[in-house]
């Protein structure tokens, strides 16, 4: 089964097509976990400027939300659910072409058909059997990439709300 590519690898002898699929899993797994790196310094980045517009008005400010920081911080929540979502987006991309070498990689390497080969990224398969606790556990619908976008979103949700109030008053 091992197909010769056109690639050639070092000393000159064709690339297999095994070898070839476990290259391309270990670079979409690479570049996964770099975009989660990523992902994570700009949310945190986001933090801090947020942190830094709230505490700087209510600890050095008298206390009183402004038109203009509510703006602020509507836009910096409105940015920051957009680069969220697509940053859940891309994750979602990137585990499904790991998902997919996965499973070619299962069909044309995997040699242990009696033990399953379980792909990065496969949490529903590799979490079977695996008790969830106080310290330790997983719920789909608030999943941690979900969270990058869903945060910023009631952030918005909640300037805008301050923003009516204010313009009210």
């Amino acid at each position: 089964m091992a197909i010769a590519l056109q690639s050639q690898r070092q000393g000159g002898k064709p690339v297999t097509s095994q070898e070839f699929l476990v290259k391309d899993y270990e670079l979409k797994v690479r570049y996964l976990s770099d975009h989660f790196s990523r992902m994570w310094n700009r949310f945190n980045y986001f933090v801090a400027i947020e942190s830094a517009l709230i505490g700087g008005k209510f600890v050095l400010g008298n206390g009183q939300v402004t038109q203009g920081v509510g703006i602020v911080g509507a836009v910096l929540a409105l940015v920051r659910y957009m680069m969220g979502a697509e940053d859940r987006y891309l994750v979602q991309v990137y585990r499904k072409q790991v998902e997919e070498v996965g499973a070619l990689i299962k069909q044309s390497i995997w040699e242990y058909k009696d033990s399953p080969y379980t792909s990065v990224g496969d949490i529903d398969h590799a979490s079977q059997g695996l008790a969830m606790s106080v310290s330790g556990w997983r719920w789909r619908a608030i999943s941690t990439t979900k969270l990058a976008a869903l945060i910023p979103l009631l952030l918005l949700i909640t300037w805008v709300g301050v923003l009516i109030r204010e313009c009210w008053q």
